[in-house]
């Protein structure tokens, strides 16, 4: 006889539309720590979630996914499609999880359900910006497949703190491009 503790199971519905109260009220919901990570929308708060809210599910520029479990909105993504003739193939990812929900394979779920729609649609590359002290976020992401691609160091400034950014990408070639950055680096460094 064990004393294991069993967890409960929750299924995820994602669906690509929900109701701006619903988007509202997930908004709310986010921490100082979660809306730091994810600074998508900026400062939420009464005074600027109706506006966030309409303006993000009104944008055409973007394929929307918002993750239930029992009828509560716990996780939203995005990929984000370019204008430029020559970006088409590419699309950017974006993800929030919920405070509470947090570290409990949702917003991987969501990621790959993101991924398995990207190349579904004739995306060939996704690519993802996340804060280099977000490692929870940069060990899924590398989990799910993504590559750095690059850092940008001191690229935001929150108050008086610089904060690094971190370029990562997914390809649905499966390639990993590792070994032709370091040779484009090296070439690149040699050059100057």
């Amino acid at each position: 006889m064990t004393n294991e503790i069993k967890r409960p199971s929750y299924d995820l519905v994602i669906l690509n539309k929900t109701s701006k109260e619903k988007f509202k009220k997930f908004l709310l919901s986010l921490g100082n720590k979660t809306q730091n990570t994810f600074n998508h929308f900026g400062e939420i708060n009464t005074n600027t979630v109706t506006s966030i809210a309409i303006r993000e599910i009104t944008r055409s520029d973007k394929e929307k996914f918002f993750g239930f479990v029992g009828g509560e909105l716990i996780v939203y993504g995005f990929l984000t499609r370019f204008d430029k003739l020559t970006k088409k193939h590419n699309c950017t990812l974006g993800i929030v999880v919920s405070d509470t929900w947090q570290k409990k394979g949702f917003g991987q779920k969501m990621c790959q359900h993101m991924i398995d729609f990207a190349w579904k649609h004739g995306f060939t590359k996704i690519w993802l910006a996340v804060y280099s002290d977000n490692k929870n976020g940069i060990n899924l992401y590398k989990s799910l497949g993504f590559q750095i691609e690059g850092i940008f160091i001191n690229d935001e400034k929150f108050d008086t703190t610089n904060r690094h950014v971190i370029s990562m990408a997914r390809f649905k070639n499966g390639k990993d491009y590792d070994k032709k950055r370091l040779v484009m680096w090296k070439k690149l460094n040699s050059d100057l």
